[in-house]
């Protein structure tokens, strides 16, 4: 039976319908779904977090490899089904939650869990910020094709992203696989991107606000930016007594390091 035939039967068996409120558009791609369990390699990693595994495309891949699977979805309707299809499985445990309400660290160390989903795509960026704030070793995440091109941060891009810039100082982005809508059902009105995200350095979460406010409008020079912030005004005040031509570039045009440098300079003066 085709991963499709799979879906649609089960929600014929259950009365079941994929719901918009919860971003549903089950992934029937087989080779994508292999594409996706091969590279992120679960079998390596304590404990595997999924995030809104619907009717379990990725869930039962995963099972297969992983040590230990938890299932986060916010969908009553799909744990039920998932609790009836993985009965047998040993190796899973399922919570019904919203996934900003869900405390993975109840379950594994952020230095030894992968996070993988297909995530609502509404929430897509404060997903990715609760995921970051929380900690983990690697994440795969299928998102809009255009958000992955966002959040892959290259100096002097034009549409560098704050969220992009703080991935990037802590790790490695990369693309699993384009994913063409045509592989969802029901198909999405976009296309969409398995990126991976790998974490090198432990970055304080508390910097984030501050390249929120660097990027706040990638049109205007990092001085302009700090200007709304009063909080910041010290930082600003000392760069301006210092003559640093930093504040006259946009945040864009800094890489990743200098980023890190600047968030960590502006952050002692403000505190």
């Amino acid at each position: 039976m085709s991963e499709k035939a799979r879906i649609e039967a089960l929600l014929r068996e259950y009365g079941f319908y994929a719901k918009k409120s919860f971003g549903q558009n089950f992934l029937i791609n087989e080779g994508i779904i292999n594409r996706i369990v091969t590279s992120m390699k679960p079998e390596d990693y304590e404990t595997v977090i999924e995030i809104g595994p619907g009717l379990g495309s990725l869930t039962l891949p995963l099972l297969s490899k992983a040590k230990k699977l938890i299932a986060v979805d916010a969908d009553r309707d799909m744990i039920k089904v998932l609790t009836d299809i993985l009965k047998d499985k040993k190796n899973v445990t399922l919570v019904q939650s919203d996934f900003l309400r869900f405390n993975p660290n109840k379950y594994s160390k952020a230095s030894d869990r992968l996070f993988i989903g297909n995530l609502p795509y509404n929430i897509t960026s404060e997903l990715l910020e609760y995921l970051l704030k929380t900690g983990f070793k690697s994440a795969g995440i299928m998102v809009q094709k255009e958000v992955a091109d966002k959040l892959t941060y290259v100096q002097n891009k034009k549409d560098n992203s704050a969220l992009g810039a703080f991935i990037a100082a802590m790790g490695d982005l990369s693309l699993v696989s384009s994913v063409d809508r045509s592989s969802f059902s029901p198909a999405p009105n976009v296309d969409s991107a398995f990126i991976r995200i790998d974490i090198k350095k432990k970055v304080s979460f508390t910097l984030y606000p501050i390249y929120k406010a660097l990027f706040k409008d990638p049109n205007k020079t990092i001085g302009n930016c700090l200007k709304q912030y009063p909080l910041y005004q010290k930082a600003l005040d000392y760069m301006k007594t210092n003559s640093d031509p930093t504040l006259m570039l946009r945040a864009r045009q800094l890489d990743k390091d200098q980023l890190l440098d600047l968030a960590k300079d502006i952050k002692k003066q403000a505190d």
